[in-house]
């Protein structure tokens, strides 16, 4: 949840704005604030199955959601489906709502199988991120003095 919240565009509610959301709903792969995860609760698990990120323990699947999805994304989908400001149990029961759940049920789905139990993928610019591994550096003869640096 870190890395995930980290992200600029995870690190204020996504209903209401509100700072440094300790909530999410899985469903949506959105991060909320307290006050609108009790919202969430009242909308019912079918609609929208909120956890806290600091305080319940979480599967593979509901952190792909998270993974997939993502304030964002979700907002994206929704204005381009015209639901910016509605009252939120007309927002998470309408048929927008419904194909976003479908599609990120698709795309989370889709990185459990590619990642497996796999946090992230490690990716070419973050291949060279990685720390080196100090038997390969040193397997030509003891001093490693002829290994590349960022090799």
């Amino acid at each position: 949840f870190k890395r995930l919240r980290s992200r600029a565009e995870n690190k204020s509610c996504f209903d209401c704005e509100a700072k440094a959301p300790t909530w999410a709903s899985v469903t949506y792969g959105i991060f909320l604030c307290i006050n609108c995860s009790a919202t969430h609760r009242n909308l019912g698990v079918h609609l929208s199955f909120v956890r806290s990120t600091q305080l319940d323990t979480w599967s593979w699947d509901q952190l792909r959601h998270m993974q997939a999805g993502g304030n964002n994304a979700c907002h994206a989908f929704f204005k381009s489906h015209g639901l910016t400001a509605m009252e939120a149990t007309a927002k998470y029961s309408s048929r927008a709502a419904t194909m976003y759940r479908q599609k990120l049920d698709q795309l989370s789905d889709a990185m459990q199988k590619k990642l497996g139990s796999s946090l992230f993928e490690l990716t070419e610019a973050h291949a060279h991120e990685a720390e080196p591994d100090f038997f390969d550096s040193h397997h030509r003869g003891g001093s490693g003095s002829d290994v590349t640096a960022g090799v």
